[in-house]
């Protein structure tokens, strides 16, 4: 059976982003570093073919993804379906949890200024984000963290992944319009 093939089979059907654990537990092949070689191999492959997907590492596995110059006309293939609405204060609280994680709703409050409650329980439903466990002080408040789905929906591997505080500014200042100078005419 060809090794290169049957990894290539397994991270296709597989309904969730494979691990190499998982990949090596079904091919057999012991050497994780030869697994990903397998898949670096695959990818440029699908590079010189100039194939419209490729295999990208998601939420700690691996899984067939389409190349980014395609999502426009993926968008227009599932604008029909049921997205995932999240509001600017929504967001704002999912950025909280994310870069604070574990947390809890009172800190999320502080650092936000406004009751929290809503936003988190509506995250909570959507499974962006979990409870993680409770806090060992007085009364033991909930702490929260992002999921693997929070790790899908935004299409990354790892928290890491995310932009730090200096490339948020970088990327507000070239986003944000700066005002010009309007001089009056007589």
């Amino acid at each position: 059976m060809d090794i290169k093939k049957s990894i290539e089979v397994l991270i296709f059907a597989s309904d969730k982003p494979i691990t190499l654990e998982e990949i090596a537990n079904y091919t057999d092949i012991e050497d994780q570093k030869a697994i990903e070689n397998i898949i670096t191999e695959l990818n440029n492959s699908y590079q010189e073919t100039e194939r419209s997907f490729c295999i990208r590492k998601v939420a700690g596995g691996y899984q067939f993804a389409t190349n980014k110059e395609f999502y426009t006309i993926i968008e227009k293939l599932y604008k029909d379906q049921k997205k995932i609405n999240i509001s600017n204060s929504a967001m704002e609280v999912l950025a909280i949890v994310a870069y604070n994680q574990p947390v809890t709703r009172a800190k999320v409050d502080a650092i936000r200024g406004v009751n929290s409650q809503y936003h988190l329980h509506n995250l909570l439903e959507v499974r962006l984000i979990k409870i993680t466990g409770r806090l060992k002080r007085l009364g033991r408040p909930i702490l929260y963290g992002i999921t693997k789905e929070f790790l899908k929906f935004f299409g990354i591997n790892d928290i890491q992944d995310l932009p730090n505080l200096h490339q948020i500014k970088e990327i507000t200042e070239t986003n944000i319009r700066k005002p010009q100078k309007i001089s009056k005419k007589d």
